[in-house]
């Protein structure tokens, strides 16, 4: 019996994959060559946070001896743009009425994304969806830290817990302590390899899962 569902954000729950990766060209935009390391990071279906990929960025550029450049001073220009942006997103088809579904059938339900947990309580207050999920989790810890401590704190089994997500990231989250993982997208790219369970929006979710 499925007692919990863990939804990645971005790209799961929000129309927000594509504000974030515009997002990264835009802060860096008077940094020569910038785009091009960014194409190419971007080309990896793991490219790791939005610390990782200016670190990796500006390692890439040999900037990292600059004063007027650091990933800290890049992310928080991309954080104060992604947060209003990300706040006013379209939803994915059937999120609000999967999610209070989900919670009338008595399924606990969580966030999990890599975005700074500050930022994401904001942007989930801006949404008004506070009160409909019972808690979000960011980043400094990762997906996989957030999955550890649900299941150990409310002492669920695996078979007790789904993840939905849209990346590699997210599979690799579920794996790491064996819970079903269900993709979600317009197609699967973000994947090394399709997941067994994929869906294109949520609209039909507790339909598709027999939950």
């Amino acid at each position: 019996m499925v007692k919990c569902v863990v939804f990645d954000f971005d790209g799961t729950l929000v129309e927000s994959n594509e504000i974030k990766r515009r997002t990264f060209y835009e802060v860096t935009k008077n940094l020569v060559d910038a785009d091009i390391v960014l194409d190419k990071i971007f080309s990896s279906p793991d490219s790791g946070d939005r610390y990782d990929i200016f670190d990796t960025l500006i390692m890439e550029l040999k900037l990292d001896r600059e004063v007027f450049v650091s990933a800290s001073k890049l992310s928080d220009s991309y954080t104060k743009i992604c947060e209003y942006e990300i706040s006013r997103a379209p939803e994915i088809k059937g999120v609000v009425k999967t999610i209070k579904e989900l919670r009338s059938l008595g399924v606990k339900v969580f966030i999990s994304s890599a975005t700074p947990e500050n930022t994401l309580q904001k942007i989930i207050d801006m949404r008004g969806w506070k009160g409909i999920i019972d808690k979000a989790f960011g980043s400094p810890d990762s997906k996989a830290d957030h999955l550890q401590k649900i299941s150990a704190h409310f002492k669920f089994l695996q078979s007790e817990i789904i993840y939905v997500g849209d990346s590699e990231i997210d599979k690799n989250a579920a794996s790491s302590i064996g819970c079903k993982f269900v993709g979600i997208g317009r197609d699967w790219s973000r994947f090394r390899s399709k997941p067994p369970i994929f869906l294109d929006t949520l609209e039909n979710f507790i339909i598709e899962l027999k939950l």
